[in-house]
């Protein structure tokens, strides 16, 4: 049954790739290349990162960058550092090509000025009080270009899989909270996962030893059961911080009520599970993953409900998965979330033997 399975979801895969290869910009057909197809040529790379590097959106933030490659705008916004990384590297552009390894260099240079702007004071809170703050934002962006081997981002690496364990001590989300002023915050000494921690161990391979991956999927299937996971503020003193919870309140949604920007919060955690490894051991995740696939069936492997928000298309530090230029054109968005689609069916590895046969 699961041979039979896996040749239908084959045929469906097919269909969508050529759809993608036949319609989509360089980004995503450079993107399918290299991660799906794993076969693309130095003439066609190079063809593809020129294209890449025309993108309306990737120049906006080349012209903004000074004679250091930086970008003068508070780092934690969507003008800024963060986001321009972000963009560049989602959008298939080489660490190595000169604008984004430019941003890199300068972001390790500035190893304790990087985050000034709205960001400085609470993000060194964050940091020293065990949620994840600026150190672990400056890990995550040279986790995004594909760079990992650097003591830094190795330290954070570390305090990432930390918080993970610690989920494994609890039972209920009343064991780390208490109330304050009619708000919910952390208990002392409590150490929790934010999105940039997802983020972090999805695109880093070097923490991946067997004990590892088995926390890591322990400990999602356990955010699974504490879920729906309310909003939990951070207090220092007399002041209330909210960590970088976006996306990680809800690991078990009801994929039946979802809204638009739903969809695009559950896109974004599925893909980070899927890099993760966990989506084929723990059995919610597969069947939202299966939920997707069924999408995909309907349609010829293409995903075609009418999704609009702007969390899909404005970029910034949290929201943006649209790789096409805009929306506008139906054929553009298609693109995206059937994309977005392939990358958690890949990653998942649930029907992993469907890929290595692709046309």
């Amino acid at each position: 049954m699961i041979v039979i399975v896996g040749y239908i979801i084959q045929g469906y895969m097919n269909k969508s790739l050529k759809f993608l290869l036949d319609h989509a910009g360089a980004s995503i057909r450079y993107r399918i290349k290299k991660e799906i197809l794993k076969d693309i040529d130095s003439y066609e790379k190079e063809k593809l990162q020129s294209q890449i590097l025309e993108d309306k959106l990737i120049q906006q933030f080349i012209v903004k960058q000074n004679v250091d490659g930086w970008i003068d705008e508070d780092f934690h916004s969507e003008k800024g550092i963060e986001t321009a990384i972000r963009v560049l590297s989602e959008k298939g552009l080489l660490s190595e090509q000169f604008p984004i390894r430019k941003m890199l260099d300068e972001l390790e240079r500035r190893v304790d000025t990087f985050d000034k702007g709205c960001l400085f004071n609470v993000g060194k809170i964050l940091d020293q009080k065990g949620f994840g703050g600026s150190q672990l934002i400056r890990a995550t962006i040279f986790a995004y270009a594909g760079i990992e081997n650097k003591d830094f981002i190795k330290e954070q690496i570390e305090n990432a899989l930390d918080k993970f364990k610690f989920i494994l001590s609890i039972d209920r989300i009343q064991d780390i909270t208490e109330g304050y002023k009619n708000k919910l915050i952390f208990k002392d000494e409590v150490k929790w996962p934010s999105i940039y921690d997802l983020r972090l161990l999805a695109f880093t391979k070097t923490w991946r030893s067997k004990e590892n991956e088995e926390i890591i999927t322990s400990s999602i299937g356990q955010l699974i059961r504490l879920s729906p996971i309310p909003d939990i503020l951070v207090l220092n003193g007399h002041q209330l911080i909210a960590p970088a919870s976006f996306c990680m309140h809800n690991f078990h949604p009801d994929v039946d009520a979802f809204e638009d920007k739903d969809w695009m919060m559950w896109f974004h955690r599925m893909e980070l599970l899927s890099r993760l490894g966990v989506v084929k051991s723990i059995g919610e995740l597969k069947d939202q993953v299966d939920f997707l696939i069924h999408i995909l069936s309907e349609n010829d492997g293409i995903f075609k409900n009418k999704l609009s928000h702007y969390y899909f298309t404005k970029w910034g530090t949290y929201t943006g998965l649209a790789l096409e230029k805009d929306w506008r054109k139906e054929e553009r968005r298609i693109c995206d979330l059937t994309f977005r689609s392939l990358l958690i069916l890949y990653y998942s590895e649930i029907y992993e033997g469907v890929f290595h046969n692709l046309e």
